[in-house]
């Protein structure tokens, strides 16, 4: 059961509870997460993320419109990295959709 509560008549998620409800549905939707944040949850640099794709052991970049120019991680696959960044190996759907050629 959802925690909530009750301000000036409206019911709210308790903020505890917050931050689980939004990761959850950004988990579910497949949400795209951006490299600076890819930074802080992983911490590993941009460089290091970098190298880390060529090498096929992190997730592969999206590109978000036609230009190449806006890039982002699917959550779900950086879900799956921090669960086991020794054994992860990059999806064949993410080898085959991005381009990753310049940064």
């Amino acid at each position: 059961m959802l925690k909530t509560i009750e301000n000036n008549g409206v019911i709210l998620i308790d903020p505890q509870e917050e931050t689980k409800v939004v990761a959850e549905l950004l988990l579910r939707m497949n949400a795209f997460i951006s490299i600076p944040t890819a930074e802080i949850a992983t911490t590993m640099s941009e460089a290091m993320q970098y190298r880390e794709r060529n090498e096929g052991r992190f997730p592969q970049l999206v590109n978000l419109n036609h230009h190449g120019r806006r890039k982002a991680y699917r959550i779900q696959e950086l879900a799956k990295w921090l669960e086991d960044p020794l054994n992860y190996q990059c999806s064949d759907e993410d080898e085959n959709l991005v381009d990753d050629g310049d940064e």
